[in-house]
This record gives structure tokens, sequence and C-alpha cells, in this order.
């Protein structure tokens, strides 16, 4: 459950709190959440594939220091998608057309858990999760990035989040940060870097 807890964040998510509108933000509306949502959508149906480098930060009660990750996502158009750990230890969260998996060094196992957040994953990267989901409620926000604030509506994700906070590029609106607070109260903060969209990507990095 700790691999896979980390996965939780990409991609992302709440339960009913309220929710203070966060500083310096400006809370998007009418016409100016259509027009935002609608560039949202439009940039992600352009894009063929992604790889980016990620560092992923959780603070939990039940450790003194934080946990510090960093590892690759790589995304190729349509549903294939590697979600890679390089430090400090080096496994793989992998969705193809065969299905989900979890790689290690040891091999490969299905799961089904993996696949819902893959798939999680998926909806965000290609503008759907971001923009039309009938998980999640959706706010959207504007200061000098683009917040996207997720709170589910589906008892399945209630149980898992808090509260998730997505940080767009305004430019690229490709994600920056994602920050990620459990139902136990565990903090996830993954920032993103070195995004490369619609590059090749070789298929055997999906391979699991």
């Amino acid at each position: 459950m700790k691999k896979l807890s980390a996965l939780f964040v990409i991609f992302l998510l709440t339960t009913c709190v309220v929710f203070a509108q966060p500083s310096g933000y400006t809370l998007q509306s009418g016409a100016a959440q259509t027009a935002l949502v609608q560039k949202i959508t439009s940039t992600a149906s352009g894009m063929t594939s992604l790889k980016v480098n990620f560092t992923q930060e959780k603070t939990s009660k039940s450790f003194t220091a934080a946990s510090v990750s960093q590892g690759t996502l790589s995304y190729k158009k349509s549903n294939l998608l590697c979600w890679a750990y390089t430090s400090p230890k080096k496994y793989s969260i992998i969705l193809n057309a065969r299905g989900s998996f979890l790689k290690t060094a040891k091999g490969s196992t299905k799961n089904k858990m993996v696949g819902e957040m893959a798939g999680l994953i998926l909806r965000t990267i290609n503008g759907a999760g971001l923009a039309n989901n009938s998980d999640f409620n959706i706010s959207y926000y504007k200061s000098s990035d683009i917040l996207v604030y997720l709170t589910p509506k589906s008892s399945k994700y209630q149980a898992m989040f808090k509260s998730v906070e997505v940080y767009l590029n305004p430019q690229t609106y490709l994600a920056t940060k994602v920050r990620m607070t459990e139902k136990n109260g565990d903090v996830s903060v993954v920032k993103f870097s070195n995004h490369q969209k619609n590059i090749t990507i070789q298929s055997s990095e999906f391979q699991e």
C-alpha cells in the first residue's frame, strides 16, 4: 500500500470539507471558467506524448522526517502510462493495453487498485479529469498560475483523500505541482520539471 499511495498523487482528490479561497487566487466562474476549461481540454487533446521528471515529498504522522522520492512520468496517447520511481527504490506503475501493473526488480503483478489510480492519472493528463469528471467536484482559481481544486463525490475516493490541489503553468497548461492530503492527514507534494511534450517515446517503456 505504501507503493500504491504514491500513485494516488497524479493524479488525484477529497472529502466534502469547507475550502477557503486560497490567498492571492481568484475563483473562476461563468465565462471565465468556460474559457479556462476549453483551453485546458484543447491543449490536452493536442498532446500525443509527455515525459517529465518529478520529486515527491511525503510527510506523515508516523515518521519524524519527510520521505523524498524521485522519478519520471511517461505518457503516450492513447492510454499508455509509466510512473517510474528511480530513488530511493526502483519500481514502476504501468498502464497499457493488457492492463495495469506494479513492476519491481522481482517482476510484474497485475493490480486492480493500480488500474483505478492509473486511470485517474490518465484522465488528468488528457484534460478530462480537470474539466469534466463525474467522480469529483472541480473548482478553478487563477493567480500567477492556475489552481484546479478537486473534491471527490464517489465514496471510494472520499475514503482515500481529504484534498488535492493541481497547479498548472498558465502558458503550457501542464501540471507543475500537485499537493495531496490523505484522509489520515498525510501530505504528499509532487513537483514536476523538465516537461517534454510530443516527443518520441519508445513503446518498450510501457511494457510490464
